[in-house]
């Protein structure tokens, strides 16, 4: 009842009204005596409301009492949200448990509770007062341990009563806290006591979990899904939105092929999930899935770049991983590797919430000691020590070599290709809404400079995430990104010759860039190999590449229980790649080329979803979905050679004097999917989902074209069980099967013979073969087996999660090589089978007491791969010159000679391999078939590329304001084959030699079993054979992320209206403790399964140090 109101009755009815008081007054007390004597008497209420209001409440109690409340309209906001859960309390209690916090005090008059604003006095400085109180859960239950503490760091914790005692500064609100409850503030009153009743969080005790087509409570999900939220503390300043996973969830290994940015990576979910059919998972991003093929066209030699790179990872909200099959069969032919869900931020009720976040950043490539050549003096020590070996052995007279340059100071090549980098990156956000809509908006921009010189990426991105109600039964809402970069590339990959690095060190001591007339030094001139200088400063490479994802649905609510979903997703990307050598450059044939290729790729999906939502009573519900999709993608490209410029700055082809390698391509695929889930749940105990869906595929002929993928869980809460006598622990146990499949890495019509142009004849145009199809092309499908169990003690303090999964790949897609007789070089089939098997554990820790707090996850992953069949099960199939495929083996496993030392004395040499010229000091290969030659026919399986164990282990650490993060990730078992040699011939030409090989290299009997001896002229000790002497330990563990930051104090910055102030410092790639002996163990001239773990001098992760200013307001 409203105050005012009735002030303004009783002016009018007065005499009425006190007639009517005390009739009412009489009337109430027969009731209450003859009725409900004992809660009149006693004054007990038993009040159940979870997150309601205030008026709730007040009508709760005018229904179980006498009383009715008056107030003025000022005095109280009769919407602000309470929780209440008390059985047979004194009404007074839960009146100061509702109020109090309030700032609002009651009294008891007849019939009538007043409330009025509570007098708050001003209390003189510093003044304290002793505090006792008690804080208690929903249900009334006392919490042991939530902290009770103040600006100053005044505070204490609970005892087991749930009571506290606390002398506090007057001035200031009690901020009352625990693990899996709502943070709750009080102002101290002129009461010495005070009771708090704390809620739930459901973020932490019912976390939601995005699910394919939907979302579940933690509690609910009955499979493997893994989850990463990114915050302003843990989060790292990447380029692309994969590399926040790095080392977060268990079973997600992720590893960055260089530190060129842009570059792609090679993401896989629990190990290795086919040959050549594709490995990348399915990444859907607001619930359209896209494709993230090359960053770039192909046009150039040098790495991929990465299509994730177009999003801005400030933007996202949380990524839900979906590893086993029962979590990813809904997402059906695409799911094997596994599916990434990535859900964007979006705006809520309220005022409009200002983000503004800006950092620079530093980076500098670490380990360049690794690579530090001979200088001149002991270049041709060692240079001359292999002719005179030479001469000796061969009775020959080749002549040694002086220097050429007496006196000429060495010039550091690496000081002149390599930088400082700058990076600058600004986010600016705003979110907001109203009872019907909200909105979130930003705008990125990152110019991302390489630590090679002219190597540089800027990227701009623009989000908007919209939604509205129109109606009761009608929601709209659009998710739309846009981006735009131009990526200025440099020459890394392995199949371009100007690979900056190796061609940076590959010079003799007194080389230099220039020749004395200021013109370049030439490589096989001046120079022993290509100058880096000249391929960098004559070239101009870049890739332009324009974005647009989007999505526009409509959710109609039929009923309470029925929802219709139709929603038309968008991914169009389009890209330009420039490609421009002047004519002094290495490549630009004196004339000047010019390399431009185009692609575009389109996705459209058109996607229709009913749900059904039901609870009988409270015992059992019921979740059904079903659903049809159609997706469309088309790709077309086209590439042109140009060559020959009237000057370096015409550098487009319409004024090339000739062309050559025009090419263009067309092609396209439509998949076709009908999809359904139905979840039970009886009691919250004891849950069950099945999920079906069926893909119909382009790229198979029709009588194969459609698979079938169904899938099956269940789990069990103990924590529901009546018996269960834990309240403060959750025990969950659950099991799940389910197939899904695989069509990536092949062709939109592979099982079609196809035909080319460009074979003429005679003068006239002619077709010709170019593939022979395979129209028995069917399906990849995985089927997987997960058991796995989940564990909360002290309500979310500490948490565990143990998975164990089998996974049986058959009819495994392959490139598989055809005799050259047939007219094709290979042909798509279904080849065998492999397994993958694993464990995985998570472990995670929210611990705090007063002002500090301690968060802690630690993931660790054991996964086994090996092929079950191929062809005929004996055969070896080599992948590569290191590489090989065979039943037993796991797929990436390493296949070549064994080195076992260097021979010491001429008596341990065979025969046979000394009349090849072999010596002491030379090295030693394991002779396998003991014929004492060493042949292609002693090659063997020695290790693989796939590790034996990976993880992370994060410590955020906050005090007050400060807060401290550390991030470490490792991987332990896996092999890295060092492509690169150039620094380890030993006077096997005159190529510059590593200083670390030069100095241990082999003089005479017992001086090393390492490194073989300095000799002119032969290949063994260094190309003749791939040898395990080049395949290192690649075991690390790397210091990925350490941060520190200050939020200043909201009392300073409230004043000029900020609601949130951090500074922060990070370095990522801090350190890393490894056996590999180069650059980074973790970067990989491949990314194929078959192909992966070999290096080529690539740039590592760069190390990097960020200060920047996160604003709130």
């Amino acid at each position: 009842m409203n105050y005012t109101k009735l002030i303004f009755s009783f002016k009018k009815r007065r005499h009425n009204l006190l007639i009517f008081r005390n009739f009412t007054i009489l009337l109430t007390g027969m009731i209450l005596l003859s009725t409900t004597g004992a809660l009149a008497q006693k004054g007990n209420v038993s009040v159940n409301i979870n997150n309601g209001t205030v008026k709730t409440f007040i009508k709760e109690i005018e229904k179980q009492t006498r009383y009715t409340f008056v107030y003025r309209n000022n005095v109280l906001n009769d919407q602000a949200k309470v929780t209440v859960n008390c059985k047979n309390k004194p009404l007074d209690q839960v009146l100061s448990q509702v109020f109090t916090p309030l700032n609002v005090s009651y009294s008891l008059n007849n019939n009538t509770i007043v409330l009025v604003k509570q007098e708050v006095q001003q209390q003189k400085k510093n003044e304290k007062k002793t505090i006792k109180g008690t804080v208690t859960d929903g249900k009334g239950e006392p919490i042991i341990g939530a902290n009770v503490i103040q600006e100053g760091g005044i505070g204490t914790i609970t005892d087991v009563e749930g009571n506290f005692t606390v002398t506090a500064d007057l001035s200031k609100p009690l901020e009352i806290s625990y693990i899996g409850y709502k943070k709750k503030s009080i102002r101290i009153g002129a009461s010495p006591t005070i009771n708090i009743a704390l809620e739930e969080d459901a973020h932490v005790m019912d976390e939601v979990i995005v699910i394919g087509y939907g979302s579940k409570t933690k509690r609910d999900v009955t499979s493997s899904i893994g989850t990463y939220k990114p915050g302003e503390v843990n989060v790292r300043q990447v380029l692309g939105v994969d590399e926040l996973l790095q080392g977060r969830v268990s079973g997600v290994n992720i590893t960055s092929a260089s530190g060129v940015p842009g570059s792609k990576n090679r993401v896989s979910i629990r190990g290795i999930g086919s040959i050549t059919a594709g490995n990348e998972p399915l990444y859907v991003i607001d619930g359209v899935p896209i494709n993230n093929t090359s960053g770039d066209t192909g046009a150039w030699g040098a790495q991929s770049m990465n299509g994730l790179n177009d999003f801005n990872p400030s933007d996202v909200e949380s990524i839900q991983i979906l590893k086993d099959a029962a979590s990813a069969a809904i997402y059906g032919s695409r799911a094997t590797n596994g599916v990434i869900l990535i859900t964007t931020k979006k705006g809520s009720k309220g005022q409009a919430k200002v983000n503004i976040d800006t950092n620079v950043s530093f980076s500098n490539l670490t380990r360049t000691d690794k690579l530090d050549m001979t200088d001149t003096d002991l270049f041709l020590e060692v240079l001359n020590e292999a002719i005179d070996n030479y001469n000796l052995q061969t009775n020959s007279t080749q002549a040694r070599i002086d220097n050429p340059a007496p006196g000429k100071a060495q010039t550091n090549w690496l000081d002149l290709v390599l930088r400082t980098a700058v990076t600058y990156t600004t986010t600016a956000s705003v979110s907001g809404g109203t009872d019907k809509t909200n909105y979130y908006l930003s705008a990125n921009y990152k110019h991302n400079e390489g630590v090679i010189i002219n190597n540089q990426l800027k990227r701009y991105n623009l989000k908007v995430n919209l939604d509205t109600e129109i109606k009761k039964w009608l929601k709209v809402g659009t998710a739309l990104n846009l981006s735009y970069s131009r990526n200025n590339r440099v020459p890394t990959g392995y199949n371009i010759g100007t690979s900056v690095i190796t061609r940076a060190i590959e010079q003799r001591p007194w080389d230099s860039p220039y020749r004395p007339d200021g013109e370049y030094a030439v490589g096989g001139q001046e120079l022993a190999n290509h100058n880096p200088i000249q391929a960098l400063n004559e070239e101009d490479v870049y890739i332009d590449n324009y974005r647009a994802l989007g999505s526009l649905y409509m959710l109609f609510n039929i009923t309470k229980d029925l929802n219709f979903k139709t929603t038309l997703g968008e991914d169009f990307n389009y890209t330009e790649e420039h490609i421009y050598y002047t004519a002094d450059h290495p490549y630009g044939n004196k004339v000047g080329k010019l390399i431009d290729g185009r692609k575009s790729y389109a996705s459209t999906l058109w996607e229709n979803v009913l749900t059904y939502k039901h609870s009988f009573e409270e015992d059992f519900s019921l979740d059904v979905m079903l659903g049809h999709s159609i997706q469309k993608d088309v790709t077309s490209s086209a590439a042109q050679t140009g060559i020959g410029f009237p000057s370096p700055s015409f550098d487009v082809n319409s004024v090339a004097a000739e062309y050559s390698d025009i090419s263009t391509g067309l092609s396209s695929f439509l998949l076709q999917s009908f999809f359904g889930r139905l979840s039970l749940n009886y009691k919250n105990r004891y849950l069950l989902t099945g999920t079906m869906r069926a893909d119909g595929s382009s790229k198979f002929i029709s009588s194969n074209r459609y698979g079938y993928f169904p899938s099956v869980s269940a789990g069990w809460n103990l924590g529901e069980e009546s018996w269960w006598k834990y309240p403060q622990t959750d025990v969950k146990f659950r099991a799940s099967w389910g197939c899904t499949g695989n069509q990536g890495g092949i062709g939109s019509y592979a099982y079609q013979a196809l035909a080319g142009g460009g074979y003429n004849y005679n003068g006239e145009n002619g077709l010709g073969l170019t593939t022979a199809g395979n129209r028995d092309l069917k399906w990849e499908k995985a089927q997987q087996a997960d058991i796995g169990v989940d564990l909360s003690f002290f309500r979310g303090a500490i948490t565990f999660t143990a998975d164990a999964f089998i996974k049986d790949t058959k009819d495994l897609l392959y490139q598989k090589p055809t005799p050259a007789t047939s007219g094709y070089t290979s042909q798509v089939c279904n080849i065998g089978s492999m397994r993958n098997k694993g464990l995985e554990f998570t472990l995670g820790a929210n611990l705090s007491k007063g002002s500090f707090s301690w968060h802690s996850d630690f993931n660790i992953s054991f996964i086994r791969n090996k092929l079950t069949a191929l062809l005929d099960n004996n055969e070896i199939l080599t992948t590569s010159s290191m590489h090989a495929l065979k039943v037993g083996e796991p797929i990436g496993s390493f296949y070549m000679i064994k080195w076992k030392g260097i021979y010491q004395s001429d008596d341990e040499i065979p025969a046979k391999i000394y009349d090849q010229g072999v010596r002491a000091g030379d090295c030693i290969y394991e002779d396998v078939d003991g014929n004492d030659v060493i042949d292609e026919n002693d090659k063997q399986f020695v290790g693989s590329a796939n590790p034996k164990f990976t993880g992370g282990f994060n410590n955020t650490f906050k005090y007050k304001g400060v807060d401290l993060s550390l991030f470490f990730t490792f991987s332990s078992g896996n092999k890295l084959y060092e492509l690169w040699t150039g620094g380890l011939r030993m006077g096997n030409g005159t190529w510059p030699i590593l200083k670390s090989a030069a100095e241990s290299r082999w003089t005479g009997p017992g001086s090393t079993n390492e490194n073989p001896r300095a000799i002119y002229g032969y290949t063994w000790n260094s190309t003749k054979f791939v040898n395990t002497r080049m395949l290192h330990d690649a075991s690390y563990i790397r210091c990925r992320t350490a941060s520190i930051g200050y939020t200043l104090p909201k009392s300073w910055i409230n004043r000029i209206h900020i609601d949130n102030l951090r500074i922060y410092f990070q370095a990522d790639n801090l350190f890393i403790l490894t056996k590999w002996p180069y650059l980074d163990p973790e970067v990989n001239v491949s990314l194929s399964a078959t192909n992966m773990g070999y290096d080529y001098l690539y740039p590592s992760q760069p190390r990097t140090f960020t200060i920047g200013v996160n604003l709130k307001f």
